[in-house]
């Protein structure tokens, strides 16, 4: 091969004595060297332009203190080192076994499938995108944006990511194509929580076709306290306290693809929420939760599966709430419920911000929520008569 002339081996020198070293002979290869962790390393690159670049990506490396042996992990080292049991993520010091069951799912079914052989150095803002893209509904998107956004800090920490690959900015959900957003807290429409008489209708009917009297007292304690499905699921007798009407929320049952197990409330954060003397209807419910307990042992299960233990989330609705919101003609759009156990929550939320004296602080600590913005984000707005109570309560005569 042809000798290269002399003014073409200059060495080009970077930052932290990382150099780049030009071909002996054309047509081969520039030589990138540097020190890494007291070893010389090198790499190659096809021409000077490659080799400027390689050595500038080297050096901003090493100057943030990340391996550089990064620069060939490709999206499924990245979803690898974010599962990780050993990796300690952010604000917490472990996940719970529910949430790392939902961030396997969702890297499995969206995060890998577009991610999986892209080199991390070249991950960018449209294969992101492209992930979010494959969301079927708002509320999946959220969810999987959440996980994207965990997804690149992890990444950013550790160093498959620099902090120059801004693959998250305009980041934003499209259904059918067209910019849509969606809101980091859903807002709950008055169409989306079943009015008192639909809950009522419901408890009789899930009553009557499973022949179990307590069956009704189910959803209505549920509907008039704000429990959480897993929340209710591990509900035991020693945690009600029928006399002050307070039940103790200090524990949730979490399914994951093979098994139930218990863990602390969402957000781990215990509370205490309480349940009226009497619902909208005129249903005595406290003295039907007394009739439960006394049946109960101390710590017996107030709503177990049929053939007792922790109730399935999935068996129970296809056995007693799809039957009863049949046989009653709950609306259904898209072959799904329109109103799900989870609206009994939003009856509990918007019945309470409606009775006198309750201020939203209370209702948001009864609810369990993180602080009372996420109160008044997702049930303030469906009270049509908020603006008139507003103009009530300050239409006082002038002095």
């Amino acid at each position: 091969m042809e000798r290269v002339a002399d003014p073409e081996r200059e060495v080009l020198e970077f930052d932290c004595n990382v150099r780049a070293y030009p071909p002996v002979r054309r047509d081969d290869y520039w030589r990138v060297r540097w020190e890494e962790g007291g070893r010389r390393r090198d790499t190659s690159a096809r021409d000077r332009t490659a080799a400027i670049a390689k050595a500038t990506e080297i050096v901003e490396r090493l100057g943030r203190g990340t391996a550089t042996d990064l620069r060939s992990a490709t999206g499924a080292d990245l979803v690898a080192h974010y599962l990780d049991p050993a990796r300690r993520p952010a604000r917490v010091e472990r996940w719970s076994e529910r949430h790392r069951d939902e961030q396997v799912r969702y890297c499995d079914r969206y995060v890998l499938p577009v991610l999986e052989g892209i080199a991390c150095r070249r991950l960018t803002r449209l294969d992101l995108q492209r992930v979010l893209d494959q969301a079927p509904t708002p509320s999946v998107a959220q969810h999987l944006r959440r996980c994207l956004t965990s997804l690149v800090n992890a990444a950013l920490e550790q160093g498959y990511l620099l902090p120059r690959q801004d693959v998250l900015r305009g980041v934003r959900w499209r259904a059918h194509g067209e910019p849509a957003s969606t809101p980091s807290r859903p807002a709950i429409t008055e169409a989306e929580i079943p009015t008192a008489a639909r809950v009522h209708a419901l408890a009789e009917a899930i009553t009557s076709n499973s022949g179990v009297w307590w069956r009704g007292l189910e959803i209505l304690l549920v509907a008039y306290s704000g429990m959480r499905w897993g929340e209710h699921a591990a509900l035991t007798a020693d945690r009600i306290d029928v006399q002050r009407r307070r039940v103790t929320i200090d524990r949730q049952i979490i399914e994951t693809r093979s098994s139930l197990k218990i863990d602390l409330p969402k957000g781990r954060r215990c509370r205490v929420t309480m349940f009226p003397a009497d619902t909208p209807a005129g249903i005595a419910l406290a003295t039907l939760v007394e009739k439960r307990l006394d049946e109960l042992p101390t710590d017996g299960l107030v709503f177990p599966a049929p053939r007792g233990g922790w109730a399935r989330r999935s068996n129970y609705g296809r056995n007693l709430w799809d039957p009863a919101a049949a046989s009653i003609d709950w609306p259904r759009s898209s072959g799904r419920w329109h109103w799900t156990f989870h609206s009994l929550r939003h009856v509990f939320a918007t019945w309470a911000l409606n009775q006198p004296g309750l201020r939203i602080e209370d209702v948001s600590h009864l609810l369990g929520h993180s602080s009372v913005r996420v109160t008044q984000d997702v049930y303030v707005h469906v009270h049509d008569d908020l603006y008139q109570r507003f103009y009530t309560a300050t239409s006082g005569q002038l002095p």
